[in-house]
């Protein structure tokens, strides 16, 4: 513990210190303490001196540590000052990602309070002014992309959605998945789908549920182009339709639960009338006319089930049949799905077919496979065009064609 002055330990050690002839002498006089306690008092202080960087902070690393809160001290005053004086264009422009990114207006308000001062902050009335005009200025910058995109567009999927009992006809690429179709009304009608079908002037193939009005609308568009290239030398591409195989396999997955539900209402018939005949036995009375009643319903039941199980089995191969590949693994060609149709077809008997059976029998159902054996030769040219990682791509589609198509690949040669 430290009793004596700091003053007198550094005198008495500046006495030591200083080597003069003397001066330990006449500072012993001077402080009353002897020489031997004065030499004690300069040990201690040059160690205390010393030791001091070992337990604390150095000059330098004190220097170091002042300049890097200087720093941090100088971009949280700066961060702060962007933050306050964050401008309307900034402001407008966080106000348009949020909106395209699906969040409301309020939404955009509470975001633009957590990083602005509350006299600030602008209204919802302001920031639904400011993506209105930022959505004004979009739509002509977006028009112009259409009209450059519009010549890429080969293939549609083609369909209508409704809102409140109004359609809205919806176009994808399929290949990228990008809606390029929204249009709202005023009609299905042929007429209406043909002005949407027109936007694509290289468009070569829709891919739809054959629905009459999209039927039309492809019959228009092609009179359409006729009309435009009389003129030219070189005759126009004409647009083809195929049925998409969602449309088509979702009837038949309705039929087939319409047929179950036949089969389990019957069982049920059934059910009631051993219930019945059980009820006459147990009050004496003559069972011979609820028996037989009961073993009608019974036949009748097993009769459907039956039906049920041999339709659950074509809508197996049915299934299978719209796929890409056999059981084997092997790549399909409209003769072998064809004639998988033609076998399974006949085993859905019943009215509850009839649309199904008229969707399966349409020679548009199988158009994927014809194209895609139509295109796999110009895919092929195309990937191997583009050199390098293209002749990767084609090698690879190359080996996983021959493995499809190879009659030794069996199960093995599946992707």
């Amino acid at each position: 513990m430290l009793t004596l002055p700091v003053e007198e330990w550094i005198g008495n050690a500046a006495a030591v210190l200083s080597r003069v002839r003397g001066a330990v002498t006449r500072r012993s006089e001077q402080s009353g303490y002897s020489r031997t306690a004065i030499y004690q008092h300069a040990e201690r202080v040059v160690e205390a001196v010393a030791n001091e960087p070992a337990n604390g902070i150095s000059y330098e690393d004190l220097w170091v540590e002042n300049e890097r809160l200087k720093a941090e001290n100088e971009a949280l005053w700066q961060a702060w000052s962007e933050t306050e004086d964050l401008s309307e264009a900034k402001q407008r422009e966080l106000a348009s990602a949020g909106s395209a990114m699906g969040l409301s207006l309020t939404q955009i308000v509470i975001l633009l309070a957590i990083v602005l001062p509350s006299r600030m902050v602008p209204s919802r009335a302001t920031v639904g002014r400011w993506v209105h005009q930022s959505a004004e200025q979009s739509s002509a910058i977006l028009r112009g992309l259409d009209r450059a995109c519009q010549r890429w567009v080969l293939v549609l999927c083609l369909d209508e959605i409704f809102f409140h009992r109004e359609p809205i006809l919806m176009g994808v690429e399929p290949i990228s998945l990008a809606w390029l179709a929204g249009q709202r009304g005023p009609g299905r009608s042929g007429e209406s789908w043909s002005q949407v079908i027109e936007q694509w002037p290289n468009l070569e193939h829709v891919i739809a549920d054959g629905g009459q009005g999209l039927e039309r609308g492809v019959k228009l568009a092609n009179e359409a182009r006729r009309e435009a290239q009389e003129s030219e030398t070189e005759a126009p591409v004409s647009i083809t339709m195929g049925l998409d195989v969602f449309h088509t396999q979702r009837e038949v997955e309705r039929a087939l639960q319409r047929v179950w539900k036949r089969v389990e209402g019957q069982i049920e018939v059934a059910v009631k009338a051993d219930a019945k005949v059980a009820q006459a036995k147990r009050r004496g009375q003559d069972t011979r006319g609820v028996a037989g009643r009961a073993g009608r319903a019974w036949r009748q039941a097993e009769r459907l089930f039956d039906e049920a199980v041999q339709a659950q089995e074509a809508v197996e191969q049915i299934t299978e049949a719209l796929g890409w590949f056999d059981a084997s693994g092997h790549l399909y060609g409209r003769e072998q799905a064809q004639k998988q149709l033609d076998e399974a077809i006949p085993q859905l008997r019943g009215e509850s077919w009839s649309k199904a059976k008229r969707m399966l029998k349409d020679a548009r159902t199988l158009s994927h496979l014809d194209r895609l054996h139509e295109q796999r030769p110009c895919v092929f040219a195309r990937t191997l065009a583009l050199g390098g990682a293209g002749a990767y791509v084609a090698r690879c589609l190359g080996t996983f064609v021959v493995l499809a198509e190879s009659p030794k690949a069996g199960r093995g040669g599946r992707p």
